[in-house]
C-alpha cells in the first residue's frame, strides 16, 4: 500500500524506492543466512521476499518493465513453484532462505491466480467467488495448523500462510470495489 504514495510522488520516486527495495531484498536475504537465531533467519527471510516482490513484481510492473501476474509468465511462475516445493520439501536451503524464496513464490502464485482471473474473465466472474472462499478457508486451516505446529519455522511458515491467504481474501474485496483499495485513498 505504501507504493501507492510512491507512485503518486512521480516519477523519480518510482526507482528510488526501487533501488532501496532492492538494496533491502538483498540485505535481508543475506541475514537469512548468516544469522544464527532461527526466528530473526526467518523473519530476515520473509522481508527479504517482501522486499523482492516489491520490486519485481510491484514497482516494474507498474514501470511497464516486467509483468509477474501476465498470463505468459505461468511457465516461469511454474517451475519456480515447483523448484521452491521441492526444495522445500527436501530441506535443501536452510530456513531463512526457504522463507525468502517461498515468500516471494506465494506472493506471485496468489497475485497472478487474482489478477488472471479478474483480467481474463472479469471481476464479477461466478469463478472468483469460489477461489475467494478457498483462500479463506486455507487462511483457516493455515491459523489452525499455526497452533498446532511443533517448532519455530513451522509455526512461522503457517503464520506466513495465514497472512497471505487472507490477504488475497482482502485483495478480492478490493477487486469486487466491496472495500476501497489502497489505490482510492488520497494522500
Amino acid at each position: 500500500m505504501a507504493l501507492v504514495a510512491v507512485y503518486k510522488l512521480g516519477t523519480l520516486a518510482t526507482p528510488i524506492i526501487g533501488f532501496l527495495l532492492l538494496i533491502l531484498g538483498i540485505g535481508f536475504l543475506f541475514n537469512a543466512i548468516n544469522i544464527s537465531d532461527e526466528r530473526k533467519r526467518n523473519y530476515y527471510g520473509i522481508f527479504s521476499g517482501i522486499f523482492l516482490w516489491g520490486l519485481l513484481g510491484e514497482i516494474m510492473e507498474h514501470s511497464g518493465i516486467l509483468e509477474m501476474a501476465s498470463w505468459n509468465m505461468w511457465p516461469l511462475l511454474g517451475l519456480v513453484t515447483f523448484v521452491t516445493v521441492l526444495v522445500g520439501i527436501k530441506r535443501y536451503l536452510p530456513s531463512g532462505l526457504m522463507f525468502a524464496g517461498g515468500t516471494f513464490n506465494a506472493i506471485w502464485l496468489l497475485h497472478f491466480i487474482m489478477i488472471n482471473q479478474f483480467e481474463l474473465m472479469g471481476r464479477t466472474s461466478w469463478i472468483t467467488y469460489p477461489s475467494c472462499i478457498i483462500f479463506l478457508l486455507l487462511a483457516v486451516f493455515a491459523g489452525f495448523r499455526m497452533t498446532k505446529a511443533k517448532n519455530v519455522s513451522e509455526n512461522m511458515a503457517y503464520a506466513l500462510a495465514l497472512l497471505l491467504t487472507a490477504w488475497t481474501v482482502l485483495e478480492y474485496t478490493w477487486g469486487w470495489r466491496l472495500l476501497p483499495g489502497p489505490w482510492m485513498l488520497h494522500f
